[in-house]
């Protein structure tokens, strides 16, 4: 149930390329609807979760980001499921649109709501769309990602990983 930063999403809609998605094991598509569907699924379960920390009107604002985005890439949000959480949906049709939404959460001004999304929290959305073979690391970070990540590909993630893993079993 893991909420991911707006600047994740505005990449992975608008910035990334096809090729870039040419060895991942998800598509464009897939990470915004995962986006939302983790949303609804925290809706009606409510279960607690360290990276599901915006309450309802918050996360209407959020939810907003996700379908605008998704409406962008062809992904097909159905918005009426947020009818039934009332804060949520007032949250939601508050922020209009994208940027009346971008200009809420703003993170630079710590926005009207205390959102959560910093540096840190972008970085772990890079580490974790790259261990899904999808590396935005070089939009957020530029050339000097090489720097900031030890492994460069899936293939020695998977030998260095799988060397752990039957280190692990032999013990």
């Amino acid at each position: 149930m893991r909420l991911l930063h707006t600047e994740t999403l505005r990449i992975v809609a608008l910035v990334c390329k096809d090729l870039d998605f040419e060895k991942a094991t998800v598509s464009r598509k897939q990470v915004i609807s995962h986006a939302w569907s983790e949303c609804l699924k925290y809706l009606a379960t409510r279960q607690n979760h360290p990276k599901t920390w915006l309450t309802d009107g918050k996360l209407g604002v959020y939810l907003r980001v996700v379908k605008t985005y998704g409406d962008i890439i062809g992904c097909q949000l159905n918005e009426q499921h947020l009818q039934k959480y009332e804060d949520v949906w007032n949250g939601y049709t508050d922020a209009r649109n994208l940027q009346s939404a971008l200009n809420i959460i703003d993170i630079n001004k710590g926005g009207r709501y205390d959102f959560k999304f910093d540096d840190n929290y972008l970085f772990s959305d890079c580490t974790t769309m790259y261990f899904k073979g999808l590396n935005i690391f070089q939009y957020v970070y530029g050339d000097d990602w090489r720097r900031l990540v030890p492994i460069q590909n899936l293939d020695e993630i998977y030998r260095v990983v799988g060397k752990a893993i039957e280190k692990g079993k032999d013990k």
